[in-house]
């Protein structure tokens, strides 16, 4: 999305239909399958059926659908990223293509535009597919886009309004900070059982659920989150009142912050660039400090990471070193 807000590239958004009923099963692999209900073969109702293709529920359709696009693309002289293998690219005489693809969904970017239309008109050469134009959402990401500027806004506003509707939040005030100055997120004794008040509240209450749209709201395009959520998560299998209402708490801030942007492209000249940074024993669990990274391009940022560090380090210089290994190894896949 940075490349191609900030060199103007066309974007595109590609839908394949049907994924896992394409592939021919190989020979080595076989399953058998009931009837379905309503569609059983007169006077064979208690037959199964040996199948031929994949469907949608065995458990490597993904990988046999995976294996099917890989052969196709690569014959089209598509060559895969060998850091990330959702990533392809292709680059001839004619323009550059480069494509993401999760499963089904395909995000392509290419110069010059009419590479992409080419891109298409081979995908539905061997499948049904649904051509969803230039970009505009995604996987709970809205994406828009201002040519003159070369930017591009990521945010998942629609994502966090259902979150606050599900946890029932829509007449809550907005927060102006993530979690109260000085909050600890401790882990309770585990060794004490909680009392039966407790343990039915423990399990009535989906802080499973909270914490993982959370995550996802982190990992995706909101990394002023991302150390708050790694508090919480550390809690999953332990959770009590004060971290319930640490993490709706959390969602009340989003609620204030749902129609900001994280903001991809511009004008400056792309140069990857990127900081690192670590505290020292913060967890009065573990004596664990917490480091963090993060990673840009001219503006915004592209990847960035908070976590704890597997030990504890015996000094503040000690973690900060740490912490400059991670970051290091995120500049290298980079």
């Amino acid at each position: 999305m940075h490349l191609a807000a900030s060199l103007n590239w066309n974007i595109q958004h590609i839908d394949i239909k049907t994924v896992f009923l394409h592939r021919i099963l190989p020979e080595d692999e076989t399953a058998y399958l009931e009837q379905p209900e309503g569609f059983e073969e007169p006077r064979k109702e208690d037959w199964v059926m040996k199948l031929r293709k994949s469907i949608y529920g065995m458990k490597q359709a993904r990988r046999i659908w995976n294996q099917m696009f890989h052969d196709a693309v690569t014959g089209w002289g598509f060559e895969q990223s060998k850091k990330d293998p959702c990533i392809y690219h292709c680059h001839n005489a004619m323009g550059m293509v480069i494509f993401g693809v999760h499963i089904d969904d395909i995000y392509s970017i290419a110069d010059p535009p009419k590479e992409n239309t080419h891109f298409k008109a081979e995908l539905h050469s061997r499948w049904d597919i649904s051509d969803l134009g230039d970009i505009k959402f995604t996987l709970g990401i809205g994406i828009k886009r201002d040519r003159e500027s070369h930017s591009i806004y990521l945010d998942q506003g629609a994502f966090i309004n259902r979150l606050i509707t599900r946890f029932n939040l829509s007449k809550a005030h907005p927060a102006n900070t993530l979690m109260t100055q000085g909050l600890q997120i401790q882990r309770p004794d585990k060794t004490i059982p909680p009392d039966p008040m407790l343990l039915e509240w423990i399990q009535r209450m989906p802080y499973r659920e909270l914490v993982g749209g959370l995550n996802y709201i982190a990992v995706a395009t909101q990394p002023d989150i991302s150390f708050a959520v790694g508090h919480l998560a550390s809690v999953l299998d332990c959770y009590r009142p004060e971290h319930w209402a640490a993490g709706l708490c959390m969602l009340c801030y989003l609620k204030g912050t749902c129609s900001l942007h994280l903001v991809l492209g511009g004008l400056m000249t792309s140069a990857l660039s990127g900081f690192c940074d670590s505290d020292f024993a913060n967890c009065q669990d573990t004596s664990c400090s917490i480091n963090g990274y993060c990673f840009s391009m001219g503006s915004g940022v592209i990847s960035w990471r908070s976590k704890k560090h597997d030990h504890a380090g015996d000094s503040s210089c000690y973690v900060e070193y740490m912490a400059i290994h991670t970051g290091l190894q995120e500049t290298i896949f980079l």
